[in-house]
């Protein structure tokens, strides 16, 4: 009995972390068609376009690949990887994993007047800054959006991403 208890035990985690690892792609994958329904001002239309992504490696490897050779109108897609609110530096779109919502209140002031789209994956977030935020609801993930928030840094709201959104908060 101990053995068939190992082999569920390690089949879990094993599922554990192919659910993960798809996650990840999903986050990637919905990371780079944002670039496609918002519009960033014009003074943010040269040089790259750069995504950063706070403490979440494997959304960053995932986005890397993804967007490996592409690009948001004329600009290279550049993705760097950070660990800390303090590193972070001029960017379109800035990604905070769930962990790193701890710096949610950082986060907010160092991009309050930048054309930064600010995207997280914990519950609550919204409310607290977050112009995207993703969930699980119904074994899927899903984005609520809050357009204040987004045009608060200055950006254009594709009308169509509001059909896309599980939740749009006005």
């Amino acid at each position: 009995m101990p053995k068939l208890l190992l082999l569920w035990v390690l089949s879990f985690f094993c599922l554990l972390g192919s659910l993960q690892a798809q996650e990840e792609k999903y986050i990637g994958l919905f990371l780079y068609n944002f670039t496609k329904f918002f519009d960033w001002p014009e003074s943010s239309k040269t040089g790259d376009f750069l995504i950063q992504v706070v403490g979440h490696r494997s959304v960053y490897d995932e986005l890397v690949r993804i967007t490996a050779g592409k690009k948001v109108g004329a600009q290279n897609i550049v993705v760097e990887n950070i660990n800390t609110a303090e590193e972070i530096k001029p960017c379109h779109m800035l990604f905070l994993g769930h962990w790193q919502t701890r710096f949610m209140p950082d986060v907010v002031q160092k991009i309050s007047d930048k054309p930064t789209l600010l995207i997280t994956e914990m519950e609550g977030q919204l409310a607290n800054g977050s112009c995207i935020n993703f969930i699980i609801r119904d074994g899927t993930i899903k984005f609520e959006m809050h357009t204040g928030n987004t045009l608060s840094h200055h950006l254009k709201v594709d009308a169509r991403i509001r059909e896309l959104a599980y939740k749009v908060v006005d």
